[in-house]
């Protein structure tokens, strides 16, 4: 049997009985890298481009508020008609 395409993979897999299904996720278990079990990238944080945040939304996320927070800072500020 030719499995050429990642549909012919698909559709086999699709195939297998439950118990056959079950041998394969052991084996694709007992066979994938250390990275991919532990979820985790051998790369930093920061080489991620992450900083200290678990995503890239959460990082672009504090990088609008600083921005934002600096436009701020930056207007000339109004006296108080209190004053």
């Amino acid at each position: 049997m030719d499995l050429d395409t990642q549909q012919d993979i698909e559709r086999t897999i699709n195939a297998l009985p439950p118990q056959e299904l079950a041998k394969l996720y052991a084996w694709l278990d007992q066979h994938r890298p250390a990275q991919a079990v532990s979820g985790k990238s051998e790369a930093t944080v920061f080489e991620q481009g992450l900083g200290l945040f678990g995503s890239p939304d959460d990082a672009a996320l504090l990088d609008e508020v600083v921005h934002m927070a600096y436009e701020e800072r930056r207007r000339p500020s109004h006296p108080s008609a209190a004053l």
